[in-house]
């Protein structure tokens, strides 16, 4: 029961850092104001992803992909955003949205890094209920869908810590290249760009390709912005690296079954 314990703590801590960013600027958990067009989106999302996956794996990869996107919500909310929102997308996954830039490459690299980073808690749950007898004999339903969910989310934030522009992962590394290699970080941006461009034609993957297009377009706006963004220590910027790195390997150990059968 030990691990069991461990995995709860973690839980608990999660929504403890994450305390200043669970509520939006209305009081309650905003995911985009449920205008008409965020709820037919949803509902669309929702519906391919369950029409291409099954309802199991569909269910997991939406659940995943809802708190996925509100760790960027949180964190957005944690540094000011009181304004920040997410949308289901169908087909690619999600956004987060905010009306605000963040002020600082520090703010920046916690926005994104803590979309993956708030799933690492919950994956690792799910994954230690299933190895507990009880859950099986309880539930075996349950168990099979906890089992599929741990490893989707292991999957998916793993897949998108990879080093390509505009997923998390690239964005990080965008971060890091300004302060490590301030000189170089746009050729590493552009050439991030172009492996997601790769990578899309590479898959014949519509979404991914739409993503891929999306992200060259929003590079150049990233490139402004940054100007007016505050730099992050060399220091602080080592301890980012090692977080992302931590984050990445801990997602590819649990959703290694799911990412070794795609690759």
């Amino acid at each position: 029961m030990l691990p069991l314990f461990a995995a709860t703590i973690l839980c608990l801590t999660t929504l403890y850092a994450l305390r200043g960013g669970l509520v939006g600027e209305r009081g309650f958990l905003t995911i985009a104001g449920f205008d008409a067009n965020a709820l037919f989106m949803g509902v669309a999302a929702v519906g391919a992803a369950i029409w291409f996956f099954g309802p199991m794996y569909g269910a997991a990869l939406i659940l995943s992909v809802m708190i996925h996107e509100f760790g960027h919500v949180a964190a957005y909310r944690v540094c000011g955003h009181r304004d920040a929102r997410f949308r289901l997308i169908p087909l690619i996954g999600g956004v987060a949205i905010s009306n605000q830039v963040p002020a600082s490459y520090e703010k920046d690299f916690f926005i994104t890094l803590m979309g993956p980073g708030i799933c690492i808690a919950p994956m690792v749950l799910a994954y230690v209920i299933v190895q507990q007898d009880f859950i099986w004999t309880l539930s075996p339903d349950a168990a099979v869908f906890l089992q599929v969910f741990a490893t989707v989310t292991g999957a998916l934030n793993f897949f998108n810590l990879l080093p390509f522009w505009p997923l998390d992962g690239g964005r990080c590394l965008a971060v890091l290249c300004k302060i490590f290699w301030p000189g170089g970080a746009r050729q590493v941006t552009m050439a991030m760009s172009g492996a997601a461009i790769a990578l899309a034609i590479y898959s014949q993957s519509i979404a991914m390709t739409v993503f891929a297009v999306m992200g060259v377009q929003s590079l150049f706006a990233a490139e402004q912005i940054a100007r007016f963004q505050r730099p992050m220590g060399k220091t602080r910027g080592a301890l980012a690296a090692a977080a992302y790195a931590a984050t990445i390997v801990t997602f590819g150990t649990i959703g290694w079954p799911l990412l070794n059968a795609f690759f």
